[in-house]
């Protein structure tokens, strides 16, 4: 008999805080939507897995062991069992360091514990339940920000409707994952989606949880105000909402136009879903050693060039300021977290940082299992953009170094090995 249970607390901060995300330092000053931390816990025999979304841009790895730490000593669901995870949103809390040099001490304690809390009153209120899971496609919403240009060079974001864009330079993943959850009954509980596509589409100062709010405000208006909607973003470090194909739309509140388009999609999808009272679960995790990029000597002087030359303003002069700081910092290896966990024939994988879209769709393709959902920004082990190697030699915005993407060349292609061997192992243990 499965257990399972749902919740979702507010965690919005207070106005006035930093919101990272841009290129230049931006303080809140409203609330679009409110942010949430939400949980879904899930318990088959003796294995209890929990899954955690928090609306943020990620989860510093202190406050992902505090998360975890919390939720042991509270219901005694091991580490390696509990996945934490950033929706990503880039009009959220501040998780990190402000370009002011503002730090939030109180408020990443306080999101944290609220995001234990959501688990732990999961946890608490799970009752017997019936889950199943299915895949739809949303293939108009999300586009490579990626485009070689017709002189052979490659830009990020080059622009809508720019006469030198050629092709874009990777794929997209148009794959939208759904698993139901319903209480014995078959009275819904709420849904779990994941869907790859930054979550970036609002701008401004005012806190929102972007497409994810809408999705679920949508789900709620379906399913009912007690449903929960917990968000999962696949590898989209290189995918966004923009088409430089067309012009501007008329409508621009692109959070609300795809929020809606993913829940049309995703409850579609639900109720084509078989459910199941009984199925077996698992979890393995493990870790990987990577030696953080540091600044090379080329990178210092053309920084330096770039610092005293007037006409270089904006985002140049902030990447040329990052270079600098880098150099000032020690090097050092950070120590990378890969999770797999499965309910039956559907697994789960926790890769950090914002991997790009290639990298997914490998581990995808190479997984044994019916459906593979892959989460990114997990569990706190490192932030910055996992790119493939050959986007390093490419260029663009992703593989520039700064102070938060120190990830160094190869290391996607050793996440998604390492994910491979985790979801081979899973399968193995059934």
């Amino acid at each position: 008999m499965l257990l399972c249970g749902m919740s979702e607390l507010d965690i919005t901060p207070p106005l006035g805080s930093s919101i990272p995300g841009y290129t230049e330092e931006r303080k809140s000053g409203g609330i679009r939507d409110p942010l949430y931390a939400k949980a879904w816990v899930v318990e088959s025999d003796e294995t209890v897995l929990a899954f955690i979304a928090v609306d943020a841009l990620y989860i510093p790895a202190r406050e992902a062991n505090r998360i975890r730490e919390r939720l042991l000593t509270y219901t005694g669901i091991p580490v390696e069992r509990t996945m934490v995870a950033a929706t990503h949103t880039h009009t959220g809390a501040p998780v990190r360091i402000g370009l002011d040099g503002s730090l939030s001490e109180e408020y990443l304690a306080y999101m944290a514990d609220r995001a234990a809390d959501a688990a732990i009153v999961a946890y608490n209120g799970r009752k017997p339940a019936r889950i199943g899971w299915g895949t739809g496609q949303v293939g108009d919403v999300s586009f490579n920000r990626r485009y070689w240009m017709k002189n052979g060079q490659l830009r990020t974001n080059p622009g809508r409707l720019n006469p030198d864009i050629d092709r874009p330079a990777g794929p997209i993943d148009p794959e939208l994952s759904v698993v139901r959850v319903d209480s014995l009954d078959g009275q819904p509980m709420g849904i779990l989606t994941s869907f790859a596509c930054h979550t970036d589409t609002t701008g401004g100062s005012d806190y929102s949880g972007d497409y994810p709010a809408a999705l679920s405000a949508a789900v709620k208006k379906s399913l009912g105000e007690h449903a929960v909607s917990v968000f999962l973003l696949g590898a989209c470090g290189d995918i966004n909402h923009t088409d430089p194909g067309k012009p501007m739309p008329a409508e621009r509140n692109f959070a609300q136009i795809i929020g809606q388009r993913l829940a049309g999609e995703a409850l579609r999808v639900r109720e084509c879903i078989e459910t199941s009272t009984d199925t077996e679960a698992g979890a393995v995790r493990a870790f990987i050693p990577m030696k953080q990029r540091e600044a090379s000597q080329r990178e210092i002087e053309q920084a330096r060039s770039a610092l005293g030359d007037n006409r270089v303003v904006g985002a140049e002069r902030f990447f040329a300021e990052q270079v600098l700081k880098v150099a000032e910092l020690p090097g050092g290896e950070a120590l990378l977290e890969v999770q797999a966990l499965h309910l039956g024939d559907l697994a789960f994988v926790g890769l950090p940082g914002e991997l790009f879209v290639e990298l997914g769709l490998a581990v995808k393709m190479a997984s044994p299992y019916a459906s593979t959902i892959v989460n990114t920004l997990c569990n706190g082990s490192i932030y910055g953009y996992v790119c493939t190697e050959a986007a390093y030699e490419q260029g663009g915005y992703e593989p520039r170094l700064k102070v938060f993407n120190r990830i160094a060349p190869g290391t996607g292609e050793r996440l998604t090995e390492c994910a491979s061997a985790l979801l081979e192992q899973l399968a193995r243990a059934e």
